[in-house]
């Protein structure tokens, strides 16, 4: 036992008995924001309530009043309309490339179908549900007009306050998310609502045709007010007829459609009108106004009323929305109880002047993934539920960077609702593709969704490699978590199509004798010329940890191990070194640390034993066997 090992171990009894205050310690890093932003730019970021699967972003009055932030969902979604040159969806089957003596059919961008290249990549593409802001006198409060605002996100109660003044008067609104709905509920408080100055508007974007001139396109602010003729909306009864305290609004844009129910305490009467007439052309041809109703006030009630309470409960369907105060108290217990669940780290204690920084960021990101990535099977872009990066697609080799955490805080529930259904809904296409490129098993994409598991034409889309291996680092994490048969059971075949993949990837080298991987292929830091490199050092040592692990599946079922995922496993290419050093692929030499070109690719060689668990594929200076594997 090392002097490190046995200190370690002799405060562990210590440490079990120092309970952790884990009230105190998030809430030291609430969010305080108390300027408006100079301009607003790319760079302004909201703050944000969600769930998950539904997330509402927020300038500094606890809406999106001044800045068009986005309300993103896992289910929203739209096609832009097809080319008009002439190509047609049909005609597109890839772009061959020589593979190993053959030609391949690869998701690669077609020179003679260049539009119908794009619509892929960018369809369908995640639309903006709509935007919910304060008017002032009959219009949209602007910036100008809000002086000393301050705005707190309390962490472990995920609630938003913000106060400001407009015109001199206070107002004040609580903004707070809904973990068992995609809805967001207000409480509005001012004397400015008394007098009929303020209120609150809805008003529904059209998504724009989205341009693909490069490898993505990051969409900020989500839509357009420029096409009021292209989508409806009206206010739509319920089924069971009116009812106090009750409305919906209804969004179609062509195969699209979905509904925002409202709720307001009845003691509290809202009204609910129309901008402009059905069919107007302007700008403001789809926003509507919520304000307190202009009718004669409830018996005992002293006067106007100075607050507005609703909820706004976006929905695929027509439904009865939660009342703001049902959202008010289960959104207090439901984050209360997120932070009490699974791991905590506390380093408030710490010395080391990075320890605040580090405790800074370990809440907040848990903080947001809880918003933006505890998902139902379909998980968020890379930029989450905050703007369309990628069009709104996931990029299925980030996966692991964003969704493991859950299982390895112990949250294992939030990471059983994601996998591996979403490898499932993924299986029969990546079957599909496997098969028509003359490869077992599935070959899983780059980027995604799951609603048609489309393809997306491009060089790194069509040749990127370490996403194959990710099904067996999940699985194992699952299977420490539930070291079961079921467990074995609901992640066999997903493993086992990956592993057939892998295998049959794999191009035995007449000269070396070992399997080689690639050209063409692309590299973890997407740094790399795919139809020149061969061999990159993290995918190769991350095949071989990922064959290793499927076999060790397949044993603990007590089923047969494929003879080809043996030998593929036992004869990869080493990852490729240099004057003792590993490299990022065959063919380099030590001097590409000077390489100005390569600067991101360091990464990639400090993964091999920062990321990947111990393999025989590299050199650890010690066991090369740990537990499970990992």
């Amino acid at each position: 036992m090392t002097p490190s090992s046995f200190l370690l171990l002799s405060v562990l009894p210590a440490l079990a008995l120092a309970a952790i205050d884990r009230h105190a310690v998030v809430s030291r890093f609430n969010v305080v924001r108390s300027k408006l932003p100079e301009e607003i730019t790319n760079q302004t970021t909201p703050l944000q309530v969600g769930n998950g699967d539904f997330a509402f972003n927020v300038d500094n009055t606890g809406m999106q009043t001044f800045i068009p932030f986005n309300t993103l969902s896992s289910w929203g979604w739209h096609n832009d309309s097809m080319p008009t040159n002439g190509e047609k969806l049909s005609d597109y089957h890839g772009v061959e490339v020589l593979t190993h003596g053959r030609n391949i059919s690869y998701d690669l961008e077609d020179p003679n179908l260049p539009e119908i290249s794009k619509w892929l990549t960018a369809n369908p593409n995640r639309i903006n549900l709509g935007r919910i802001g304060l008017r002032y006198k009959g219009d949209t409060l602007p910036k100008s007009l809000i002086t000393e605002p301050r705005q707190e996100l309390d962490v472990w109660n995920g609630t938003i306050t913000s106060t400001f003044k407009v015109d001199g008067r206070d107002v004040k609104v609580v903004t707070q998310g809904d973990f068992a709905t995609d809805a967001v509920a207000f409480q509005i408080d001012s004397d400015l609502i008394s007098t009929g100055d303020l209120e609150v508007e809805l008003d529904f974007p059209y998504p724009p045709k989205h341009s693909v001139t490069a490898s993505s396109d990051f969409e900020i602010f989500m839509g357009s007010y420029d096409f009021p003729l292209n989508h409806t909306t009206s206010i739509v009864k319920p089924p069971a007829g009116p009812r106090d305290g009750v409305a919906h609004i209804r969004h179609e844009l062509q195969e699209t459609a979905y509904f925002v129910n409202l709720r307001w305490p009845g003691r509290q009467p809202l009204s609910l009108t129309r901008d402009e007439p059905a069919g107007s052309s302007a700008r403001t041809a789809h926003r509507y106004t919520l304000s307190a109703a202009r009718q004669p006030l409830p018996r005992g009630s002293r006067g106007p009323a100075a607050s507005i309470a609703f909820t706004a409960h976006f929905s695929p369907d027509l439904a009865l929305a939660a009342s703001p105060a049902a959202i008010r108290r289960r959104n207090l217990e439901a984050w209360n109880a997120y932070w009490r669940e699974g791991g905590f780290v506390d380093v408030t204690a710490s010395t080391n002047p990075n320890a605040t920084e580090l405790q800074r960021r370990i809440v907040l990101t848990q903080y947001y993934m809880r918003v933006n990535s505890a998902a139902t099977g379909q998980i968020p872009q890379e930029s989450g539920l905050v703007y369309n990066g990628w069009w709104g697609k996931f990029h299925l080799e980030m996966v692991v960077w964003h969704c493991a955490h859950w299982a390895t805080w112990g949250r294992q529930r939030y990471f059983d609702r994601i996998f591996p259904s979403m490898y499932e809904a993924l299986l029969p296409s990546s079957v599909a593709r496997a098969r028509r490129m003359g490869w077992d098993g599935a070959r899983w994409p780059k980027m995604t969704e799951l609603g048609t598991a489309g393809i997306a034409p491009g060089e790194t889309r069509a040749y990127l490699m370490w996403q194959q291996p990710h099904p067996m680092y999940l699985a194992e994490l699952a299977y420490r978590a539930k070291p079961t048969a079921r467990t074995l059971r609901d992640w066999d075949g997903v493993v086992t199509a990956s592993a057939d993949y892998m295998a049959s990837f794999a191009q035995r080298n007449a000269t070396t004798g070992r399997y080689d991987l690639g050209p063409p292929s692309k590299g973890v830091t997407e740094n790399s010329f795919p139809l020149e490199t061969r061999n990159l050092a993290y995918e190769i040592a991350y095949w071989r940890w990922g064959l290793d692990a499927a076999a060790r599946w397949k044993t603990r079922l007590g089923q047969h191990v494929p003879d080809a995922w043996t030998a593929v496993a036992e004869n990869l290419a080493p990852p490729p070194q240099a004057d003792g050093m590993y490299v990022p692929w065959e063919g380099l030499n030590a001097s590409w640390w000077a390489d100005p070109a390569l600067t991101k690719d360091p990464r990639s060689v400090i993964m091999l034993q920062g990321i990947l668990p111990d393999t025989p594929a590299v050199s650890s200076g010690g066991s090369r066997e740990r537990g499970n594997g990992m």
